[in-house]
């Protein structure tokens, strides 16, 4: 894991940047499975076959709405980060806070998951609702906190 520093107002945009691009790259991938499987579909349609036709159909039918589902997720979730304006710096933990820890980055308020950030370091995306991120609401640099057996220190929110 790549060491965290305090948090500046250009490593903030950078983290801010990687996670936007890490949406765009998912948000393109959704795209595309569910174009695929659109095409997948308009073939079935052509098909003749009688109950294996209709069968093909209904589970393309099927992961077309399981695609179609995780496209409006995935736009979901980028409404939600850009309407936490993540550049606007803060002082404490709270939703749309960049953290830095001694144990890895974090940012709050989209359940993203893993991403590669600046350096190659590996920040997650957690909700505000996620148990640390409640166990670190309010709290600043410097501040540490317990959490499932482990202490947590704060080096820096941004």
């Amino acid at each position: 894991m790549a060491d965290f520093v305090p948090m500046t107002a250009l490593n903030r945009r950078e983290v801010a940047e990687a996670l936007a691009a890490a949406m765009e790259f998912g948000l393109a991938r959704a795209k595309t499975a569910f174009e695929e499987l659109q095409t997948s579909l308009e073939g079935e349609s052509k098909s003749t076959a009688g109950d294996k036709h209709e069968t093909g159909r209904a589970m393309v039918q099927m992961e077309m709405e399981q695609a179609a589902a995780r496209l409006s997720r995935v736009e979901g979730m980028m409404r939600q980060w850009h309407a936490l304006e993540p550049l606007r710096g803060r002082e404490q933990v709270r939703p749309g806070a960049i953290v830095s820890t001694d144990q890895g980055g974090f940012i709050l308020g989209v359940a993203w998951g893993k991403f590669e950030g600046p350096g190659d370091a590996t920040w997650r995306a957690i909700s505000s609702d996620a148990p640390l991120a409640q166990a670190m609401q309010s709290l600043g640099p410097g501040d540490t906190v317990e959490f499932r057996g482990r202490m947590w220190h704060i080096i820096s929110v941004g």
